[in-house]
């Protein structure tokens, strides 16, 4: 689901390597109730607000949106974004370190946040009783934070073990190659982990400077889900953040890095790995366009669970050998701000099967360009974004989540209540003209990352 595919980068490895179940699902995806009506409003120094109220538990979600993500990062300070995402919980002028995350928990609710490419965000879920102490939190740390060495150095090591955690995975690996073949230009081109050789080069002064750049209230949305009420969140919101100034227009490096259309294949063969990984990438238009919705059903038809085209053409056993094509596949839609990409992927053992499932993959895209999916194919894949959907908003915040989402991808915070709308008027017919527009064999980069001799 493009709204809730927010998460980071760890996910959208995760996302690559395990399949959807493939639902059957005798209708479409029409049984979506009504949603909640979303409240917005903004304070004068440009701070954005949005309020959904949901009575189903007496908690409260508070989250706040910052318009930062790693894109936003100067390209020789990769990590910067994720790294202060940890430097927000080690104190400010009037919260001792970590004190934020334990007042919280001593309340009985809890903390946490996360960065990717676009953005960041900071989530405090409690009792309804004290959405005014969250957001007191809040806005303390926008702009009161403290840059003490020992913390930052700490930290430092912290963020940079998440990204010795993930060498060993071949998906995660493979994934960075993809987008750094894929990316020529945009800051696309790495994840929001960052670099190890960056982040040591990171100073406290970058770290400032990128807070007094990007944590201001004209680059943030805070948004209150539960049992709350509009006037209630207005009255809080004014009372902390409102005598926050407000700062000039942040900093947009990627403006000034937009992707060339890609017109040619490329293809480039890296250094063996554990595990064979074939990955080809085509662009996909930015989130906020309409045609996201068709390339999401199509990379589900491709290869979103055991009954989808990628997976049954690369796990059957061939008549002739008795072994499948490949170990596994899978698609992914990974969308962004700005032109994401779509990936499909080929795992295999044996180096004599890389050209067959990197012509698999070609083929079953083929194939999908010139006749659209059949009848159940669409049913299942608008079905699996449907459920989709409807999980992702079980909690307060995952709502909340949904509608930041929503406000870093489209500019509108309610547009994630348009999302199942949206899904049932994909047809046959759209998902294959997105096919045939953004996934042909000359907009395809091809990485490859034969496996090691066993």
């Amino acid at each position: 689901m493009r709204r809730s595919l927010a998460a980071g980068h760890v996910s959208i490895v995760a996302a690559l390597a395990v399949a959807m179940p493939a639902l059957a699902a005798p209708d479409s995806p029409k049984t979506i109730g009504k949603l909640p009506a979303l409240e917005s409003f903004a304070l004068p120094n440009g701070l954005q607000v949005a309020v959904l109220r949901n009575d189903a538990a007496p908690v409260v979600s508070v989250q706040i949106w910052y318009h930062a993500g790693s894109k936003d990062e100067p390209r020789d300070r990769r990590g910067v974004a994720h790294m202060f995402e940890h430097m927000m919980f080690k104190g400010t002028a009037h919260v001792r370190p970590e004190g934020h995350a334990m007042s919280l928990n001593a309340l009985g609710g809890y903390s946490n946040a996360a960065t990717d490419e676009d953005a960041t965000h900071y989530s405090d879920t409690v009792p309804a009783s004290y959405l005014d102490y969250a957001v007191q939190l809040e806005a303390e740390r926008m702009r009161n934070l403290l840059f003490r060495r020992p913390m930052i150095d700490v930290e430092r090591e912290i963020v940079k073990d998440e990204i010795h955690q993930q060498e060993p995975s071949a998906l995660a690996q493979g994934l960075l190659r993809c987008l750094a073949v894929e990316f020529l230009k945009h800051p696309y081109a790495w994840t929001a982990a960052g670099t190890v050789r960056d982040l040591d080069q990171t100073t406290a002064d970058d770290l400032r400077k990128f807070y007094d750049a990007y944590y201001q209230p004209n680059n943030a949305l805070v948004v209150v889900v539960g049992k709350v009420t509009a006037a209630e969140v207005k009255a809080s919101v004014e009372k902390w953040f409102g005598p926050i100034p407000r700062a000039g227009d942040p900093p947009r490096p990627a403006a000034a890095a937009a992707e060339p259309a890609q017109t040619t294949r490329r293809r480039t063969v890296v250094e063996a790995g554990p595990v064979g990984l074939t990955l080809i990438g085509w662009h996909v238009p930015p989130g906020k366009h309409r045609d996201i919705y068709a390339l999401e059903v199509a990379s589900l038809v491709l290869g979103g669970g055991e009954a989808s085209r990628l997976k049954t053409r690369l796990k059957t056993p061939d008549p002739k050998t008795g072994q499948p094509v490949a170990l596994d596949g899978g698609t992914e839609t990974i969308v962004r701000e700005d032109p994401g990409v779509a990936i499909a992927l080929g795992a295999y053992v044996d180096p004599a099967q890389g050209d067959a499932v990197e012509a698999a993959i070609f083929d079953e895209v083929g194939k999908l360009a010139a006749k659209g999916p059949a009848a159940d194919e669409l049913r299942r894949a608008r079905t699996q974004l449907a459920t989709g959907y409807v999980f992702s908003l079980e909690t307060t915040q995952g709502l909340a989540e949904a509608i930041g989402r929503a406000w870093i991808l489209t500019g509108d915070p309610a547009g994630y209540a348009r999302d199942p709308d949206e899904i049932e008027k994909v047809t046959a017919a759209d998902v294959q003209r997105v096919v045939k527009q953004y996934m042909s064999n000359d907009h395809a980069t091809v990485v490859v990352i034969p496996p090691k001799a066993r």
